[in-house]
Order: C-alpha cells, then sequence, then structure tokens
C-alpha cells in the first residue's frame, strides 16, 4: 500500500476551490495541486455560479429541478471539458435519492476522482469568489484559496488577449471585484476557511508556498507536485492550451512585474488610479503612491467612466457594424465556394 493510501483516512477529506480572477496564475496552482497523490482537480466549471441563483441550497431538489440542473449542466459550454457522457450523468443523478444540489454537483468531481484514482477534490473556477457563502452553505466543509496576483500584470495580460475590450481601463474589473469580494468575506465568519496565496510567492520559491498550502489543506508535501509539467497536457483542455503555453516551464522570476516594461507611463497612471487601493492594501509596490496623485486618480477615473466611453462611441459603432456585415456575408461566401 502506498504511503499516500495509508494515510488517507488521517489526513482532510474536504472539498477546496481555487478562486480569484483569472489571469492571476489558478491554472498553475491547479496543476501543481492536482501533481498530488490524492487530489483531483477537474477543469473549470462554472455552471455553480447559474444553479445558485434559482435552486434553494438547503432543501432537497424537486424531480424537475434535478432534471434543469442537470440540463444547465450538461449544456454549459464547458461541459465537454469534463470528459462526461451526458445522457450517462442524467441518469446517474436522476437515481440519487433524495438529491441536494451538493448531491449532483458532486458527480461530476467524485467523477474524476475515480478517473484519477485519487480521494479528495478540488475545484479550480475563478469566479466562484464571487459565490463564496453559497458554495460554504453547499459544501459546509469546504476551504477556499484565494489566488492573487499583481493586478497590473492581470489587466494587462487581459488586455492583450482583447478580452474585455482594447482599453486597460476596461481590463482591470474583473480583478477589483475579486478583491473587492475577497474583503467582503475576509469581513466574516469565512475568513478563517480562506486561505490568501499569491503568484509572486509561487515564482520566487515555488516549494515554500506549496508547503503552505499544504498545511492549509491538511495534506502531506509531496516532492512530485513540483514536477508539475509532465501533467500539463492530460489537465489543460486543447482549447485552452494556447493561453497557457508556458505551464511546462519552470517558473520564471521575469514574469513578476511585467507592467514594468510592458505598460506604458499613461497605462501605469490609470491601472493605479482604478487598482491602487487594493494594490497597497496587498503590499504591491505603486508607481505613483504619493496622496498628491489622488485627486488626479479620480478624474482618470470618471474620464474613463463618463467621458471616454461617449468619445469612444462612434469608433465601437462602427466595429459593430462591420462584425454584423460579416456575419450577415458569412452564407453567401460559403454558397460561393466551388
Amino acid at each position: 500500500m502506498r504511503d499516500a493510501d495509508k494515510r488517507a483516512d488521517v489526513v482532510s477529506t474536504a472539498p477546496f476551490f481555487i478562486v480569484g480572477s483569472g489571469r492571476s496564475g489558478t491554472t498553475l496552482l491547479r496543476v501543481i495541486l492536482a501533481s498530488h497523490s490524492r487530489i483531483s482537480i477537474p477543469p473549470e466549471t462554472w455552471y455553480l455560479n447559474r444553479l445558485q441563483e434559482f435552486l434553494e441550497l438547503k432543501r432537497p431538489l424537486l424531480p424537475d429541478e434535478v432534471e434543469r440542473v442537470a440540463q444547465i449542466m450538461t449544456n454549459h459550454y464547458r461541459w465537454p471539458d469534463m470528459d462526461i457522457d451526458a445522457n450517462e450523468f442524467r441518469f446517474e443523478v436522476s437515481q440519487i435519492r433524495t438529491p441536494y444540489l451538493r448531491d449532483v454537483a458532486e458527480v461530476v468531481y467524485r467523477k474524476h476522482v475515480e478517473r484519477d484514482h485519487k480521494s479528495r477534490w478540488g475545484d479550480k473556477t475563478p469566479g466562484y469568489i464571487a459565490i463564496l457563502p453559497q458554495l460554504a452553505d453547499i459544501f459546509p466543509e469546504a476551504k477556499f484559496i484565494h489566488f492573487i496576483r499583481d493586478g497590473r500584470d492581470v489587466a494587462k495580460s487581459f488586455q492583450l488577449r482583447q478580452w474585455y475590450g482594447p482599453w486597460l481601463h476596461e481590463n482591470t474589473r474583473e480583478w477589483i471585484e475579486s478583491m473587492d469580494f475577497n474583503e467582503r468575506w475576509s469581513r466574516t465568519e469565512l475568513s478563517s476557511r480562506i486561505f490568501q496565496a499569491s503568484y509572486e510567492n509561487l515564482v520566487l520559491d515555488t516549494e515554500k508556498s506549496v508547503r503552505e498550502i499544504c498545511d492549509f489543506l491538511g495534506e502531506q508535501f509531496e516532492p512530485q507536485m513540483l514536477s508539475w509539467q509532465r501533467q500539463v497536457d492530460n489537465l489543460v483542455p486543447a482549447r485552452e492550451a494556447h493561453i497557457h503555453s508556458n505551464l511546462k516551464q519552470e517558473p520564471d522570476a521575469s514574469n513578476i512585474a511585467r507592467w514594468k516594461r510592458e505598460m506604458t507611463l499613461r497605462e501605469v497612471f490609470v491601472a493605479e488610479a482604478f487598482m491602487g487601493r487594493h494594490l497597497k492594501s496587498l503590499g504591491y509596490e505603486l508607481k505613483f503612491s504619493s496622496a498628491a496623485w489622488s485627486p488626479l486618480f479620480a478624474i482618470a477615473r470618471w474620464y474613463c467612466r463618463e467621458v471616454w466611453p461617449r468619445l469612444n462611441y462612434p469608433v465601437r459603432a462602427v466595429r459593430r457594424l462591420r462584425r454584423a456585415l460579416a456575419r450577415s456575408e458569412m452564407p453567401l461566401r460559403k454558397i460561393d465556394r466551388p
């Protein structure tokens, strides 16, 4: 019997969730933790956001609710990443006696645990930072890892991929919302169940950071967790491989504070105008640290939120028109092909 198996009955089996903002390194953390002999973490699920909106979390589901839950899960665009037959899943959840939402959701996690020959599951869906209290109701023993990265690096990464448009201030929103939620939950009884980890610490001293996270989860550190690169192809969906191209490489300190070489001075000013309060509270170095900048920060936020959208409206209208024309021409192009 493996050592990991021997201690399986004395370490925690509580589920855990990795949350935060996208582009913060949460996929790197997922691959590292999933290299543990006991831990299985499927690809991002996302459907729990939708399910908790219309279900009462502390009572059994009615038969029509079970069907609706299964339908939402299997119709979600992320469902193919689960690599689970939809019909098989629907049948299995229909057989659960007195099903709660937890029971239905855990069918997915359990299948991954069994497939990976592991004994504990986690979830890495950054956006679940918004629903930590609901997750705590569904999974009362769950723990949470809030993974943080310098917001300027996050915003620039979003901007380079055009996820929230071309303008930097639009690409600060997800990180700021994540920090706002974390600040809110840290003032509640949930705070003792949330571990604050950072991308920078993980890169600069990977083993120390992983050991601290293992301690929080109640797991023993395993050396193979530092050789996660061999797990990347098995864990990252093929359609996402191009945005996680660095996962097979050793952590590179040059990826820390990339904003210093990738942002213009104007972009740094805008980023800190929007993100500065959270950056400062997290201990990140600020380029514009003097309190004298505060009035100009307020003007910059007002300009970006109120004035710039109006000035930029004609440009956006032209882009929307071009996209609409392109979509309307697609059938004609197909007909014209030989």
